[in-house]
């Protein structure tokens, strides 16, 4: 008897988010020299600012409009839902939790890593928590700009679509879990004696209680995984996303505080989902990543 050992081929391909453009898209080294010169065209100052739209003369559409002449367009990843978790990850010196969603179709593994501080990293965790194992999911984070109603200027929102069975996942409403958490917060800072006008000491106060709960609710999430995979007597694919991570790690920067509050932290809807006004026409749809 002859035992034949064979390496893992399977293709692996990795998927990021970036605020600044509002949009998802292929990590390759090449992908991210372009992103960084479509950065450079309208400096750092303007990416800070976050997103803006994808029309006119704003800095995101610029930087949008080089990309789009080298063939980097938004896309949507696809495949059989696999894994979901948060990988801490050193950065900079300081532990940074990272969205970990894993899909596979019969053309590779797609893995895509947010830092879980950003608001639409945040939107798919509530998604996840209603979402059903090894089953076929679509999954997008976009932006939205728009100017609301008594605002005095136009804010970005950040979203996540996740769509099983051909439905669109109905998001855990923030209102009844994560509000009250943040609520009593905001109170107990100020029978603490802050003054309300602290408003940086306010919302590093808020970024921290989305951020813990956030966690907690992707701690269930990992259970139902492992649960579905101990049913299944399967092993978790969880494990192997830690060994193929780990090699892209490194491509990735964390929120900084500037970047949230440019998110439109502060003015995400109550109900936790992202209006449908001004999204962009123009996203390419990609059900595979393979088809990019």
């Amino acid at each position: 008897m002859a035992i034949h050992f064979t390496r893992d081929t399977t293709h692996i391909t990795y998927v990021r988010y970036s605020a600044f453009l509002g949009m998802l898209y292929v990590f390759t080294p090449e992908n991210e020299l372009l992103i960084n010169e479509a950065k450079a065209l309208v400096g750092e100052v303007e990416v800070k600012k976050g997103y803006q739209g994808y029309k006119g003369d704003s800095s995101s559409a610029k930087s949008l409009g080089f990309l789009r002449d080298k063939g980097i367009t938004p896309i949507k990843v696809s495949g059989t839902l696999t894994s979901a978790r948060v990988i801490e990850r050193e950065v900079d010196g300081r532990k940074t939790p990272y969205l970990n969603v894993g899909l596979r179709d019969d053309d590779g593994r797609y893995y895509l890593s947010v830092d879980l501080g950003r608001s639409a990293a945040q939107m798919l965790a509530r998604k996840l928590a209603n979402a059903d194992v090894g089953v076929d999911t679509e999954i997008s984070l976009f932006a939205t700009y728009g100017q609301r109603e008594g605002a005095s200027r136009a804010y970005a929102d950040h979203g996540a679509s996740l769509i099983q069975h051909g439905f669109q996942i109905k998001s855990i409403d923030p209102r009844e879990s994560l509000v009250p958490r943040v609520n009593a917060a905001m109170n107990a800072l100020e029978l603490a004696g802050v003054s309300k006008d602290d408003k940086e000491t306010f919302a590093k106060r808020r970024a921290k209680v989305e951020l813990e709960f956030h966690r907690d609710l992707m701690d269930g999430v990992s259970d139902k995984f492992n649960d579905f995979y101990a049913r299944m007597e399967l092993p978790s694919e969880g494990d192997e996303e830690s060994e193929h991570e780990g090699s892209a790690a490194g491509s990735q920067e964390p929120a900084t505080r500037s970047e949230r509050q440019a998110e439109g932290r502060d003015h995400t809807p109550i109900n936790g989902e992202v209006p449908s006004h001004n999204v962009p026409r123009d996203r390419t749809r990609v059900r595979s990543m393979s088809e990019v």
